[in-house]
């Protein structure tokens, strides 16, 4: 476990930022994803590699967390009575991105994250339970929806 933890570490983390929302919330959401890995540790059955094992965890981990989270923003919001607050116009890199992986719905923006460390169209597969063919199709989407928003006048 020490070895893909060493190896996968970052990629934990940025799950666990990314899905977190409110600032301050992500090491707890990180601390929740290893204590995961730990419990689940023991029905690891070796079906698939170890890696799609972790991002499948980590994954499911930060879905039910952002379901919760945003379950608890509803309740907040409905005992303020008051709209939620929108994003604003976007600038940075980092602005975009966060604005743009909270814009897609669950399954895409575990997708997205998924090709963004690297993951091949197969193993995005494995992990989401999607076909390789579906995974290529939401990419090829998302790309496109991307460019349409932010780049093109």
């Amino acid at each position: 476990m020490l070895g893909m933890l060493t190896s996968h570490g970052a990629a934990l983390r940025r799950i666990a930022r990314v899905y977190a929302g409110v600032d301050g919330e992500e090491d707890d959401l990180h601390q929740e994803i290893l204590l995961q890995l730990w419990r689940g540790l023991p029905s690891f059955r070796g079906d698939a590699a170890p890696g799609t094992w972790l991002y499948r965890v980590a994954l499911n981990t930060a879905l039910t967390w952002r379901r919760r989270a945003t379950r608890r923003a509803l309740d907040h919001s409905a005992q303020q009575d008051r709209p939620a607050a929108s994003v604003g116009a976007h600038g940075s890199e980092a602005a975009i991105l966060k604005e743009l992986l909270g814009a897609l719905g669950a399954m895409d923006r575990s997708v997205l994250l998924l090709y963004m460390e690297g993951l091949s169209y197969q193993q995005i597969a494995e992990v989401t339970g999607l076909s390789a063919g579906a995974v290529g199709v939401r990419l090829h989407r998302m790309k496109q929806t991307f460019t349409q928003r932010y780049l093109e006048p």
